[in-house]
């Protein structure tokens, strides 16, 4: 996956254990679209510092991951209750009445967990 994409996910999972500076600056830099320039300038700060703050923001997003593997197990997950759709879904076409039915309130529960996610 693109380091850019991948940052931006671990962002939403570990942001909270950051410090304020460190996700403000990714937040600006990823989300924001923020040259180091513009955050320096804001922040009063010079570039190589928003530089480096950014690097070692970054290297503890992958950290965290690394450790807590909270994004891998997200995406798992995902997969998998996707593939338990997809399975629903070939089944019900088999099905009359109430089997039917049944099979869409599975449809039904696996999409409320997926959009919890």
């Amino acid at each position: 996956m693109e380091k850019f994409v991948v940052i931006t996910y671990l962002f939403d999972f570990y942001q909270d254990l950051l410090t304020e500076k460190q996700s403000n600056l990714l937040r600006e830099y990823y989300f924001e679209d923020l040259s180091l320039g513009e955050m320096a300038e804001q922040h009063g700060i010079s570039r190589q510092s928003a530089f480096d703050t950014i690097k070692k923001a970054e290297q503890k997003l992958l950290d965290y991951e690394e450790k807590l593997h909270l994004f891998s197990k997200y995406q798992s997950n995902e997969e998998t209750l996707l593939k338990i759709k997809k399975y629903c879904e070939e089944m019900r076409k088999s099905l009359e009445g109430e089997n039917a039915n049944s099979v869409n309130e599975v449809i039904t529960l696996v999409d409320g967990l997926i959009n919890k996610m």
